[in-house]
């Protein structure tokens, strides 16, 4: 395997045998070992560690990567593609999805969640004599099915902040050989925040968020489709302890846009002098080399991968599974899902979840095309 079949970040035993800076050939060993066993129950995720704050970034897999659209060259290709983008979607069942991302964020028991590709699917029919759709109807909509999923598992989750990233308006399509379809596409960025901790050790405040300057016109045969991005922050105190929790999803595209969309959040939301954690799917590749221009921008402003100071000499792969989240393989092979710190925040322990295939959904599909990546971290005394 190419990656960490991990559902086991916070047995502390493990850690125990191993450096953050200088991993031996044996204490490597050691860690994969750790990390390849099966899930088990949350309570023994417990850290002995010196804190407990536990966060963790999971883009959740909006059901399609777009490419037939992306490859369409003319307007009856289009079409097509439309159809084929709401059947990928349909088949890659995200309430069931969404059951199995809520039991890797349970087991992970984070007090805040970045989260990306956070769809609402609407169709309608379409008339191809009028060229007229008519009334939407929502199909899917990811961010109630997973907060339905973590309150029927028993979990307490809030929407601390919710941003819009792009909004595709109704569009026609054809669902080969002869059903005509309009089809919308409203995909959000949020973060959610734990409800069953005592105040006194954790509290979370003042929400924003904004869509980036910086975005990519993705040209198609019915025009230009805008695609922004977004940023959401919290401002958090855990265990009296004050730091800026934002996450995010840079661009995929075009690597300058995302480079300046991260110029753009350094800037901005993470221009504080609260230590900061960072949670997002960068689409910077920090791994395989070369690393991403916008991942190394990160390094070059002072920002901490939480990753690599626990395992310096693991690949850590958190993307992508196939297109239909099916493939009875893992096919994880890049490192974009990051936590990056800023300040005094020391990380403790890290790992993958979603990426064993006992955390398939009953009908054999990933919880996502992502790995989720949680950390447990203590913000330090200035």
């Amino acid at each position: 395997m190419r990656h960490i079949e991990s559902s086991r970040p916070w047995v502390s035993s493990c850690f125990r045998h191993s450096s953050r800076k200088v991993l031996t050939l044996a204490a490597l060993l050691i860690m994969l070992a750790c990390l390849g066993g099966p899930g088990e129950a949350a309570a023994q995720f417990l850290s002995k560690g010196n804190g407990n704050l536990r966060v963790m970034t999971y883009n959740v897999d909006e059901g399609t990567d777009f490419l037939e659209i992306q490859q369409a060259t003319n307007l009856n290709q289009f079409l097509v593609a439309v159809g084929q983008t709401i059947t990928q979607v349909r088949a890659t069942n995200s309430p069931a999805r969404m059951q199995a991302v809520a039991k890797q964020i349970i087991a992970a028991g984070p007090a805040l969640v970045s989260l990306q590709e956070l769809d609402e699917w609407y169709t309608a029919p379409f008339n191809p004599i009028t060229g007229a759709c008519g009334s939407p109807t929502l199909e899917f909509n990811f961010l109630q099915e997973l907060q339905d999923a973590l309150v029927s598992q028993g979990a307490h989750y809030t929407v601390a902040k919710e941003a819009q990233q792009y909004a595709f308006p109704l569009i026609p399509g054809i669902i080969l050989p002869s059903t005509f379809i309009c089809v919308s596409v409203v995909d959000h960025v949020a973060i959610l925040a734990r409800t069953d901790l005592d105040l006194s050790r954790f509290q979370w405040s003042n929400p924003q968020s904004a869509q980036y300057i910086t975005t990519l016109q993705f040209p198609s045969p019915v025009g230009l489709l805008p695609l922004p991005r977004a940023w959401v922050s919290v401002d958090a105190t855990f265990n009296g302890k004050a730091f800026r929790f934002i996450g995010t999803h840079l661009e995929s595209v075009v690597p300058a846009i995302r480079e300046a969309q991260g110029a753009e959040l350094r800037a901005g939301p993470a221009n504080t002098s609260l230590p900061v954690i960072l949670a997002m799917d960068s689409n910077a590749p920090a791994f395989p080399l070369p690393q991403d221009p916008t991942y190394m921008d990160f390094f070059a402003a002072g920002y901490n991968d939480a990753w690599t100071e626990i395992f310096p000499l693991v690949p850590g792969f958190t993307c992508c599974q196939a297109q239909f989240d099916n493939n009875p393989v893992s096919e994880l092979n890049q490192r974009i899902d990051l936590i990056l710190t800023l300040g005094s925040i020391e990380v403790q322990n890290i790992a993958l979840f979603g990426v064993n295939p006992t955390t398939k959904t009953p009908g054999g599909l990933w919880p996502s095309d992502h790995a989720g990546v949680a950390a447990q971290l203590v913000v330090e005394q200035e």
